[in-house]
């Protein structure tokens, strides 16, 4: 928030009696506010109110405080009872400035108690059953904060819902005030990973689904003006090359799903042309994606390619999945986008990565030089007070440093009390006030050390958040001008030549406690040969590419939210597996049933059909016992119809059955078989011959030996 003109005093200074007219003001209010929480029951009309019947949000606040400023709170009064609320006081009071990291966590939990220090606002107008109304706390900071008494630093204040009579405690809740008159001389370093992710929205079959989302918003959604993706980048775009330093890790399949509706997509039955404007908008925001990237200040991060869980990866068995998911990531972003993203600098989804999948990174992908952790990914020491970084700090702010059988890997661990913070946003209905707990934590961090510049803070924001634009806006803006905070994008927190703290990779990373089955990566096995398989045959890339992604989508963690996705996420798998083996029956054998050989080598006339609409390559086999076949090797059929004389020679004569298949060129799939009955004539025919031949040998004879009797018996006998 920018800072509000100085009030005016009469003489240009503050005027200490004016601040105790202010102070005195707010006692009676705050004492009676104190003593009736003291003495009231929890709750006022018991009767007709429950604990939740009447609730107190903060709606928006000031993410840090000068002197001058006003407290700009906003707050949300709901009534869900089934009464009337006849009116309320908010009282603001402000606690003790607060000292260390474990105090500013207990108060997370703790409400602090009311001040004396304190400024009201009453509220007369009754507010009716299901009604909520916004409250505006818009006093000047100096009724909380006494500068220039009240040093710089993080102040607890507690805001609380009370009856008319200031008698009986409605609701609470404690935020916090930043309080800095001056600009601190020294800042803190902090680097700033932003995801974008969503959960895959193109089909199996091409076809874009927006039904699976569940209570999430739809990718269309998502890209609207006030989508949480277009605010994003719209808010990025506007902050990035100033103060607002980043990385950013955009998902390749969700920017290969959104180049896909700026083509024009199908919509379950509708066509969705490249001139509507969700078209329009899906160009618009790619577009605007590479510009950003190419923005001094935002640093590409290269994620693989849809998104897995690389430890639960590495350990399936699969072969080198990890270097898979990282190459056709980057082939993915480069395709869409005008900017060269490196593999040297890997986001590893929500920082997951172990000494397996990193050395598979490292030596299969070159890939990881550079890259992100958790601290479940790295071993820590014994003692939690040796846990921070360096060895004398809590709080974990510096690089890190791990040798793998590839190398030496250099980054970042994110503070894990931090990331909880972060984590806080996406699963609460407090998010702002969650937001300002993680401001006040990372100006806590600041302050443990005020004076050093040698640190930097690393965090994550969480994946798949998608919150509202107000909300983004700030978050980016707070990140632009807190002013403890100096934002660096991960190489330039290297470049400050901060000494890394060396830790070790762990082998066995801790199990996702989801609650969920293990994704079934012996049937994505199995997907994948066949789409191999497949391949051997020379589809087009294009198909191939997208049955390929398809089961790399299969593996994404993203499914991991609830039993329905995960049976989603496995569906992927499963279809291209399905259309691979549809596409290779589009090309079958035509064999008459029953063929005569009538010589002992002769060619068997067969047909091969394609109707795949493409070229296909495969390998003629025969299986017989008493056929010789010579393969005559690949063989490339067009579209149609083509005849093929396939040279036989037989063995012996007789009926037997033969098996005639179209494989694969690689061998491990049968595309189509015909199993034809062959008689062979061949031997039949010499026998008949030499029958034959006996018997004519026997008529000459006997017709021989006849004749010679004749001639004696005519010269013994003259007449």
């Amino acid at each position: 928030m920018s800072p509000s003109p100085r009030r005016a005093r009469p003489d240009g200074l503050r005027i200490p009696g004016l601040r105790v007219r202010r102070l005195i003001a707010c006692i009676p209010l705050a004492a009676v506010a104190l003593m009736g929480t003291l003495t009231a029951p929890p709750l006022a009309r018991a009767q007709d109110l429950t604990p939740d019947d009447i609730s107190l949000e903060l709606v928006s606040q000031s993410i840090s405080y000068r002197a001058e400023d006003d407290l700009g709170i906003r707050l949300r009064i709901t009534n869900d009872s089934l009464a009337e609320l006849p009116g309320f006081i908010v009282n603001v009071g402000r606690g003790s400035r607060l000292t260390s990291r474990s105090a500013l966590e207990n108060s997370f939990a703790e409400r602090v108690g009311l001040s004396l220090l304190a400024t009201n606002k009453t509220v007369a107008k009754p507010l009716g059953p299901g009604q909520s109304r916004v409250v505006k706390i818009d006093e000047p900071v100096e009724a909380l904060l006494q500068s220039p008494f009240d040093e710089e630093g993080i102040y607890p204040a507690t805001i609380s819902l009370l009856d008319l009579g200031g008698a009986t405690l409605i609701d609470s809740l404690t935020t916090y005030l930043m309080f800095y008159p001056e600009d601190p001389e020294s800042r803190l370093n902090f680097v700033v990973a932003v995801p974008l992710n969503e959960l895959p929205a193109r089909g199996p079959d091409n076809v874009f689904d927006f039904g699976v989302t569940g209570s999430r918003p739809t990718l269309e959604e998502s890209l609207s003006e006030r989508g949480w993706l277009r605010k994003t980048l719209d808010e990025l775009s506007r902050l990035a090359g100033g103060r607002l330093r980043i990385g950013l890790a955009p998902t390749p399949r969700l920017v290969e799903e959104i180049v896909d509706m700026s083509d024009g997509y199908r919509r379950g039955d509708e066509q969705v042309g490249e001139d509507d404007p969700e078209a329009e908008r899906a160009a618009a925001f790619i577009d605007d994606l590479s510009e950003l990237l190419n923005t001094d200040g935002v640093q590409p991060l290269l994620v693989p390619y849809a998104n897995p869980d690389l430890p639960s990866l590495a350990a399936s068995g699969l072969d080198d999945h990890v270097g898979t998911q990282v190459a056709i990531g980057q082939a993915a972003l480069d395709d869409a986008l005008d900017v060269e993203i490196e593999p040297d600098w890997i986001f590893p989804p929500a920082g997951r990565i172990n000494s397996d999948s990193l050395a598979l990174l490292r030596l299969s992908s070159n890939a990881g030089e550079r890259t992100f952790f958790t601290q479940s990914s790295l071993e820590q020491p014994a003692s939690p007070l040796l846990s921070g970084c360096p060895i004398e700090e809590l709080s974990f702010t510096c690089p890190v440093s791990a040798e793998t059988a590839g190398g030496e890997t250099i980054g970042y661990q994110a503070d894990p009390g931090l990331q909880q913070r972060l984590g806080n946003l996406a699963g609460t209905n407090e998010a702002r006030l969650d937001l300002q707990r993680f401001f006040a934590e990372t100006a806590m961090i600041r302050q443990e050390q005020p004076g050093r510049s040698d640190r930097i803070l690393q965090a994550t924001l969480p994946s798949m958040w998608n919150p509202g634009p107000k909300l983004l806006r700030t978050l980016y803006r707070g990140l632009a001008r807190a002013p403890w905070l100096k934002t660096v994008t991960p190489q330039e927190g290297l470049d400050l030549d901060i000494e890394p703290v060396p830790r070790r990779v762990i082998d066995e990373p801790a199990r996702v406690t989801n609650e969920l089955e293990d994704i079934d990566y012996g049937a994505i096995e199995a997907a994948l040969d066949m789409v191999e398989s497949f391949d051997s045959i020379g589809p087009p890339p294009a198909l191939v590419q997208r049955l390929l992604g398809n089961i790399l989508v299969s593996e994404s963690r993203s499914w991991w939210m609830n039993d329905e996705l995960l049976l989603r996420g496995e569906e992927y798998g499963q279809a291209s597996l399905e259309e691979a083996r549809a596409e290779m029956d589009k090309v079958s054998i035509e064999v008459n049933e029953r063929i005569t050989l009538t010589s002992r080598a002769e060619d068997i006339p067969v047909r091969v059909l394609n109707n795949a609409g493409y070229p296909v390559k495969v390998l003629l086999e025969l299986n017989s016992t008493r056929l010789t076949f010579q393969d005559g090797g690949v063989r490339t059929f067009d579209d149609g119809r083509t005849p093929l004389s396939v040279p036989v020679r037989a063995d012996s004569s007789g009926i037997f059955p033969v098996t005639m298949s179209l494989v694969t060129p690689d061998g491990s799939e049968t595309i189509a078989e015909s199993r034809p009955s062959v008689r062979s004539t061949e031997f039949n025919n010499i026998a008949v011959v030499i029958t034959v031949g006996a018997l004519l040998f026997l008529v000459a004879f006997y017709v021989a030996r006849w004749y010679r009797r004749r001639t004696v018996q005519a010269t013994q006998d003259p007449a």
